[in-house]
């Protein structure tokens, strides 16, 4: 298998710009189930289960900024009315603490997003890799029929217009022979050696055929 390994390829400068593989419809076509080794299959799973991850890390994010603003207003409003009552006060300590756990747990889903691009793209060079690995050594194996394939068709070209040259040769042969018969020995005897010939042709077919 052609040699593309992911230490090879990883520090390449171009690979920086290539985009998430199982996002991109056309990776589908260049490495088709059939073709697709149990490398490919494993790191295929892992870049998809990167995706779904960082994908639900930034919903959650959006979700809990969006609790905590929420929270916020509401001590917002609860300062401008007037009620000094102990559950109003108990309201806004809850609420209070709420908004910092909120802090705390998009801080950490922060942390943790931020991970995921890094794991993402290594997961999508070990993708990257293995893909190559496989249509390299598609592309180079058709390059070596290929080759045979043209020698061969060259070869067979060439045989042709000889054979070709040859039967004209035999046709042309048979052209001056039949006019020459047919001027010493005139048509008729001519049409009668001809049936003859074809009954001893016919005779001789069914002999080899025995």
């Amino acid at each position: 298998m052609a040699d593309f390994s992911y230490e090879k390829i990883k520090d390449l400068e171009g690979i920086a710009r290539v985009p998430v593989l199982t996002l991109d419809e056309r990776w589908y076509k260049l490495i088709p189930t059939k073709y697709k080794t149990d490398e490919i299959n494993y790191w295929e799973k892992r870049v998809n289960e990167l995706l779904k991850k960082q994908g639900q890390a930034n919903n959650d994010i959006k979700e809990v900024k969006k609790i905590k603003n929420q929270l916020i207003q509401e001590v917002v409003d609860a300062m401008e009315d007037d009620d000094n009552s102990n559950a109003k006060k108990k309201k806004m300590e809850q609420n209070q603490r709420l908004i910092q756990e909120a802090k705390d747990k998009i801080a950490s889903l922060e942390d943790e997003a931020l991970d995921y691009p890094k794991e993402l793209a290594d997961a999508n060079k070990h993708l990257i890799s293995e893909t190559l690995k496989v249509v390299y050594e598609r592309l180079n194996t058709n390059a070596e029929d290929i080759e045979v394939l043209s020698k061969w068709i060259d070869q067979t070209r060439i045989k042709l217009k000889k054979n070709i040259v040859i039967r004209q040769d035999k046709e042309e042969a048979n052209e001056r022979m039949y006019t020459y018969m047919h001027d010493i020995f005139g048509p008729d005897f001519s049409n009668e050696l001809d049936k003859l010939n074809e009954d001893f042709k016919i005779n001789k077919e069914e002999t080899s055929n025995d």
